[in-house]
């Protein structure tokens, strides 16, 4: 099927906007082809079943004919966009290329005037950048909010597990001797309390701490 755009002394073109109706129509006419293709996939699997409850009833009679109908429609629809596909393959070949809009040249007078402008250019001296450091509010509060007494804090981090937790008995005990919980040595020691028994048995092995059997703690 095609369509003639030629008269008598004339040539006809087809705009570019025209080919893109023609590929939505196509497009929507495939949408809605895919759609009978799955409705006929539908009516196919409703007739199998109805075939194997009871294949010469008058139901299975009903949706064979139903199937065929809907076989029918997907036939007329492929058809239908196979037309349009010969449509738009042959207003493609008679479209009218978009012509670029170019921008308007300057004249040779305007070039010149241009020209000599350029040869005068004038040239001011630049000063070199400067570099300066910016201080943010944050970064003011975390310096002064820095103290001397983070200094030990620092150092207290690179002891040992054994000296943390030997430090901490010092606070505790002193000269005494009391009975004190794995809770409290890990809070005041900052060391897990699953690591607090291995640590106190080097502090046993190692001489500086004693205990007795009902638990009471005693340094050496």
């Amino acid at each position: 099927m095609t369509i003639s755009f030629t008269t008598p002394g004339t040539t006809m073109a087809i705009a570019s906007q025209t080919l893109s109706q023609l590929q939505a129509a196509g497009s929507a006419v495939n949408t809605a082809a895919l759609a009978l293709q799955q409705e006929l996939q539908a009516h196919s699997q409703a007739l199998m079943d109805q075939m194997a409850l009871q294949p010469f009833g008058p139901e299975a009679d009903g949706a064979y004919q139903q199937m065929k109908q809907v076989a029918r429609l997907v036939h007329e629809m492929n058809s239908l966009e196979q037309q349009l596909k010969a449509i738009y393959l042959d207003a493609a070949q008679r479209s009218q290329p978009d012509i670029p809009v170019m921008p308007a040249l300057p004249s040779a007078s305007r070039q010149r005037r241009l020209a000599r402008k350029t040869d005068i250019a004038t040239y001011e001296p630049v000063e070199d950048a400067k570099v300066v450091e910016v201080k943010t509010a944050k970064s003011e509060g975390r310096q002064k909010n820095l103290k001397p007494a983070d200094a030990p804090k620092a150092q207290k981090s690179k002891l040992s597990n054994t000296d943390r937790l030997h430090a901490a008995f010092k606070k505790l005990l002193g000269k005494k001797a009391k009975a004190v919980g794995h809770a409290e040595l890990s809070g005041l020691s900052g060391l897990p309390r699953g690591s607090i028994g291995a640590s106190i048995k080097k502090l046993i092995e190692a001489q500086k701490l004693a205990v007795d059997a009902d638990g009471v703690y005693r340094l050496i």
